[in-house]
């Protein structure tokens, strides 16, 4: 059973508490360690200052510089790139206030919500190609169809990369099926919001893994007022405002993935599976995990992977996460514990709105977390267990990272 619910009480928008810096960012984020490569900074960058490096800003502006300048900033200022950061203050437990002011939700360890259910996709093509439930795909196809939204930044295939993801926009429903699968190496989905902007979109949903969600929120969060410091022209100011507001509002809806972490390719892709297991990558048709790690291969063959060994291979930077459940997205979604089922949790009202009108027209079958304890459980447990694992920076006050 899902723990007993309470209301909340909905209080105002904090005021902006400070402005992170591009020093603040490349040095207590970069050089710490915690930077997950979702390459916001990079994506919303006015002026061309960094690139996205062996997935890390970079600076490239100056070569004689150091990593951590930036003319801009220390000039005219900007900083844009450090508002988009998400792990630089606000946090997710920030925004969560700020997010969820609109009407009563309910709170449990997995952040706020409307409702939770297991759901399906009805649609056999979809279930076919999808991963469990097939929710996520049906939700894009159907929007799609609608014309709620006019395209879609998720992860496809890499073709130049065997087993490895990388992000893209899909505007057909043609193109969103042959992006369902997971591959479990990292793809910084934020870079697409560029392919989105030149493609001239303005109504995109967009899938990613929690801290991929938390930087847009940021963006819409952060007040561009700051902008205007007294020491720039309009021109300026207008170019930094674009930059900061313009990709966040290309976003109609957001999809979060429930995430623990991820994997190094180079380490269970190259090293594990292709080396030691003597799979080839080229072989492999997607993954999934249930408690060990699914290998499923084009041609019908199941292999299967010790989730712990897998493990030997995670990310270091995804330990710095405590948001296990996308708890900023409209709707997060994931096959906690369940076969064939997605566990979808409905966070906003334009969340709410979509999901309940493909259930009322039968694209989605649901039932009730009643009839999937183990779910619940697990769900509870890696939630929990995840906001309490990351570690307090130097100097840092626990509660601007947790």
């Amino acid at each position: 059973m899902l723990p007993a619910q309470r209301e909340i009480p909905q209080p105002g928008v904090e005021a902006n508490v400070s402005v992170p810096t591009f020093k603040q960012m490349m040095n207590e984020v970069v050089d710490y360690g915690s930077c997950c490569e979702c390459g916001s900074c990079v994506l919303v960058c006015p002026h061309n200052v960094i690139d996205y490096v062996n997935g890390k800003p970079k600076q490239v502006a100056k070569a004689s510089a150091p990593h951590d300048f930036c003319g801009i900033s220390e000039g005219i200022g900007c900083d844009v790139c450090a508002q988009a950061c998400p792990r630089l203050y606000p946090r997710e437990q920030h925004l969560t206030e700020w997010l969820f002011s609109d009407a009563p939700t309910h709170e449990g360890a997995f952040g706020r919500y409307r409702q939770v259910v297991a759901a399906r996709c009805q649609d056999p093509a979809v279930l076919e190609r999808c991963q469990d439930g097939g929710v996520v795909t049906a939700m894009l196809a159907w929007a799609l169809r609608r014309g709620v939204i006019d395209g879609a930044v998720v992860s496809v295939a890499d073709p130049a990369r065997p087993a490895s993801p990388k992000p893209t926009v899909v505007t057909t429903e043609e193109e969103l099926l042959q992006s369902a699968s997971s591959w479990y190496t990292y793809c910084p989905n934020n870079l697409a919001l560029a392919q989105a902007e030149e493609k001239g979109l303005s109504r995109v949903a967009f899938v990613g893994v929690p801290c991929q969600i938390t930087p847009l929120r940021k963006l819409d969060w952060i007040d561009a007022a700051y902008l205007d410091n007294g020491r720039k022209k309009e021109k300026h100011i207008a170019r930094q405002r674009q930059f900061l507001k313009g990709y966040g509002e290309r976003v109609a809806l957001s999809i979060g993935l429930l995430c623990t972490e991820v994997f190094t390719y180079d380490g269970l892709m190259v090293e594990k599976i292709a080396g030691e297991m003597g799979i080839p990558l080229s072989d492999i048709r997607k993954f999934n995990v249930k408690g060990k790690v699914l290998i499923y291969k084009k041609n019908g063959e199941l292999v299967e992977l010790s989730l712990r060994k897998a493990q030997e291979y995670a990310r270091p930077e995804c330990h710095h996460c405590g948001d296990f459940s996308a708890e900023l997205a409209d709707i997060s979604c994931g096959g906690v514990g369940a076969m064939d089922w997605t566990i979808t949790v409905v966070r906003t009202a334009r969340g709410e709105a979509l999901f309940q009108t493909m259930v009322e027209e039968g694209v989605l079958e649901v039932r009730s977390m009643d009839e999937f304890e183990n779910s619940t459980t697990v769900l509870l447990r890696l939630a929990q267990r995840q906001r309490e694992r990351v570690p307090v920076p130097p100097g840092y006050d626990a509660s601007l990272v947790r």
